[in-house]
């Protein structure tokens, strides 16, 4: 019997160990499994704080430099991102996305860094717009470490580079060796400010008063206007070559005319008329009126002999007129030796531009004095580059007529009471015989009837 007992016995202690195991192994499980329960509700905890300080931080500031960009133009836009919290917030990036808009430097912010609470982190990218005239929206994206992300888009403007150029002023025609005025215009119609304008000149036989123009900014839908003094010397173009920046970025532009040379149709034209020579014990006096043929006033008119025309020239041997305006007249009276049977005399006068010009004349006082000279125009003309006067534009004082007496050439109804020069005497005397028989002959035939009427009938 007490060997049939001993092996159950045997038997349960392997059964206890083996329970024993297990029982050991369940445990462990069940404390692993409450630990793992137990942790759940402290994660769950930590990320409902990492949601809430992600949501303290915001874009506080957006700036774009230059605020609108042209197309090809590379720019600077920064974002200021702001923890208004109480607690730090991590993140892992910040971006620039667009599908339009290149960032250039779009890994600048892959690593990860911490926003402190309470504090402000800036961020700049740099992004070239090299799309046409549009409006376009780039996204900000800040990934945060537990939280998600932050998405801000911005809208960026872009505009097609374009700077307004015109110039006024340019006449059908330029002359020679004369100098013009022309004033270039520039606009900006578009929304950024330009920066910078420099205006250089050039073109071959192209002279210019400066080799350069600096205007500085030009604000947006604004213009301005920058005169040049032009002397060409021979057929060529004007190209006024323009640089300016927009922002960090230079631009350059240019606007070109041709210089057509030629006889200017609208130039002043001072001719000579009514010459009169009188001997005298100092020499010849020579009087006459100078009249402006031409469209344009001439200034500064001087009429002297040709050897005194200079500033060292006798001053008797040469008359001041003045301005003589388009159609007036000015008369002028000079001296000159009595031994020159033909006098050589010159009109020098200048255009609204200062330039200066003369006109050659050559008077034969044999002519005149036989009367084959009452009209002397000039005989040739002397301007530079043998060109005519360019048109002047300003108002002068009028010509009328000086001590001398003499009438407007121009003007039939100015030669009353100026002299028997210029009244039409024979005529006058046709008409006052004519008058005086007429009234003869009304004396008879009233003396002959005796002043009855008389009736004429017919049958």
């Amino acid at each position: 019997m007490n060997e049939l007992h001993s092996i159950p016995v045997v038997q349960n202690k392997k059964s206890y160990k083996v329970i024993s195991n297990l029982s050991v192994i369940a445990i462990l499980l069940i404390m692993l499994a409450g630990v793992m329960t137990c942790s759940q509700p402290v994660f769950g905890a930590a990320t409902n704080e990492t949601i809430d300080a992600a949501g303290r931080v915001t874009v506080t500031d957006v700036v774009i430099e230059p605020s609108v960009l042209m197309t090809g133009d590379v720019g600077l836009i920064t974002f200021t991102v702001e923890n208004t919290g109480t607690s730090n917030v991590a993140i892992t990036d910040a971006q620039l996305i667009s599908k339009e808009i290149v960032v250039l430097n779009s890994d600048v912010y892959k690593s990860s860094r911490t926003i402190g609470a309470g504090t402000k982190t800036k961020f700049t990218f740099t992004i070239l717009a090299n799309q046409p005239e549009n409006i376009y929206y780039p996204a900000f994206y800040i990934n945060y470490k537990d939280a998600g992300s932050l998405r801000y888009n911005v809208p960026i403007r872009v505009e097609e580079p374009q700077l307004a150029v015109s110039v006024s002023g340019i006449p059908q025609v330029f002359t020679s060796g004369v100098t013009t005025r022309l004033t270039l215009l520039l606009g900006n119609a578009k929304s950024v400010n330009m920066t910078g304008i420099t205006i250089v000149p050039s073109g071959d036989g192209i002279k210019s008063n400066r080799s350069s123009a600096f205007i500085g900014d030009l604000p947006p839908h604004s213009e301005k206007a920058i005169p040049f003094e032009i002397t060409p010397s021979k057929e060529t173009d004007l190209t006024f070559n323009i640089s300016y920046t927009c922002g960090m970025n230079a631009h350059e532009t240019s606007y070109t005319i041709a210089i057509p040379l030629g006889t200017d149709k609208l130039a002043a034209d001072p001719l000579i008329n009514n010459i009169e020579v009188t001997s005298g014990s100092g020499g010849n006096t020579i009087t006459g009126d100078v009249s402006n043929a031409g469209l344009s006033d001439a200034y500064g008119v001087i009429v002297a002999l040709e050897s005194a025309a200079d500033e060292s020239g006798n001053p008797n041997q040469k008359y001041v007129i003045g301005t003589i305006t388009s159609g007036d007249f000015a008369s002028f009276e000079i001296t000159v030796p009595q031994n020159l049977k033909s006098v050589p005399l010159v009109i020098l006068y200048k255009d609204s531009s200062g330039n200066q010009f003369s006109k050659n004349i050559s008077i034969d006082t044999n002519q005149v004095n036989g009367g084959f000279g009452s009209v002397m125009n000039g005989a040739s003309g002397g301007f530079p580059g043998g060109g005519s006067p360019p048109s002047g534009s300003s108002s002068g004082q009028a010509g009328g007529s000086l001590p001398s007496g003499r009438s407007n050439p121009m003007n039939p109804l100015s030669g009353m009471g100026s002299g028997l020069n210029s009244l039409p005497v024979m005529e006058i005397l046709y008409g006052i015989g004519i008058l005086l028989v007429i009234v003869i002959i009304w004396k008879i035939w009233k003396r002959l009837t005796n002043g009855r009427k008389i009736k004429i009938s017919f049958k």
